[in-house]
Order: structure tokens, then sequence, then C-alpha cells
């Protein structure tokens, strides 16, 4: 999303669609073959969401890595360079994961789009964007990475709070209080985004069955991810994969 006309940057790769609002752009970009960009920075801030392929950007202090569903924010004028391999659809992040893709699926309905849900999910991501909450001087930054190591690694497993708290090095109660303040969401619900989002990387393979989907993302069966899903998304898992 951009204040502005095509920017520097998004020129690279080849925008299928495109719709101006008062205030926002947006914007699909495929890229037919591995791209490299240069240095280059765009004069409004943006969000993306990259859906296919592998995405790889650089800055000036290292570099970060992005596969399918998820999201990243930059702020105007935030110099990167990115190499771009495979389709894709720009973009990174997770708290704002699941406001981009109802908004995609508002967006690729070109029949029915309607402006007002359009601007509506905007700010809804635009209210994510509230920048990295805090955390107590008691609670070192550190042991959120052990969580969320520990998490990730355990997504598809039955994981409870003691195992979390455990791993961290802290109490239970604490592992809540951690949870809402880096992510604004309880550890449950961080956990089914998870599975929720590696159901969503895994539907991209059309010979895989939902019920195999959500075997291996770690739901408890086809019924539990269809309700996450359309939570989430606001579209069954079937329907969602048409979309993508």
């Amino acid at each position: 999303m951009s204040g502005h006309q095509r920017s520097i940057g998004w020129t690279y790769g080849q925008v299928v669609d495109r719709l101006d609002l008062t205030g926002a752009t947006l914007f699909e970009t495929v890229y037919r073959h591995p791209t490299f960009t240069p240095l280059h920075e765009h004069s409004d801030p943006y969000v993306a969401v990259l859906l296919k392929g592998r995405y790889r950007e650089g800055y000036r202090r290292g570099e970060a890595y992005f596969i399918p569903f998820t999201a990243v924010f930059h702020p105007a004028n935030a110099q990167h360079i990115g190499v771009v391999r495979n389709s894709v659809f720009d973009w990174h992040g997770e708290g704002i994961l699941w406001h981009m893709l109802r908004l995609l699926r508002e967006f690729r309905d070109t029949q029915t789009r309607f402006p007002l849900t359009i601007e509506s999910l905007i700010l809804e991501i635009l209210s994510g964007l509230g920048g990295e909450r805090r955390i107590g001087a008691r609670l070192p930054s550190h042991r959120w990475k052990l969580l969320e190591e520990k998490i990730h690694e355990s997504f598809r497993e039955s994981i409870r709070t003691r195992d979390l708290a455990s791993a961290a090095g802290i109490h239970p109660v604490h592992v809540a209080r951690l949870f809402r303040l880096k992510t604004g969401v309880t550890p449950g619900e961080y956990l089914q985004h998870l599975r929720a989002q590696c159901a969503c990387r895994l539907m991209q393979d059309r010979e895989r069955s939902l019920g195999e989907i959500a075997s291996e993302s770690g739901f408890a069966d086809q019924s539990h991810m269809n309700r996450i899903l359309k939570r989430l998304v606001y579209c069954s898992p079937g329907n969602f994969r048409l979309l993508i």
C-alpha cells in the first residue's frame, strides 16, 4: 500500500492488478523469473505479503529471509535490497498477516469488492503497526526469544504453558504476560496462528488433501482447521485454496 503512484522498486516485477483509493494503493506483483533489485527505497510506507516463492532482503545491517505467508512493513524511505525468486505477491509479518489475507480476498473479488470494507481492513492493518511493545525490567527480552524458539519448534505438538515456561526459565504466569506484551495475543492464539500459517503454505500443494494438511499442521482434525481458518481469514480452506 502506498499514498502515491508506483514508486521505484515496484517496477522490478509485473503489476497484474491495482486498485487506487484515497490515500492508499493496493497492487499485486508477480516476478516471472529470479530477480535482483538494487539498493532502493520507497517514498511511502508500505505493507506487503509474500504468497509464493522465496524472498531475501538486504539491509545495511544484514539480511532477512521470508517464506510464503509472512508479511513486512517498511516505513517511508527505508533503503533495502530485494532478491525475489519465483512468483510472489510482495509482503511479510505476523500480527497483520490475517488482516492482509482478508484484504487480499476482498481485493481479488473484483466483481463485488466494497471500498468501505477495503478501507476498514486497511485501518485495522495500520492499527496493528503500533510498534514493538516494551517489556518490564523483570522480564528481560532474551526470555521472549527462548519462548519464541520453543513455540516455533513445537507448534505441531500438544504443548502446555509449563513447557514454555520451562524452556524460558520463567514462571508460567510470566509466559502469558510476555506473549501479550510482545504479540498482543495469548500463547494459545499464537499457537493457532502458527498452525494456520503452516496450513496455508501446505495448501499450495494441490496433491495434499485438506485432512493431510490439518494433520501435518498440528490441528486435531480437518474440522478444527476449518474453524480456525474461517475465524482468521473469514474463508473456508477450500475457498482459500482457490484464492491462492
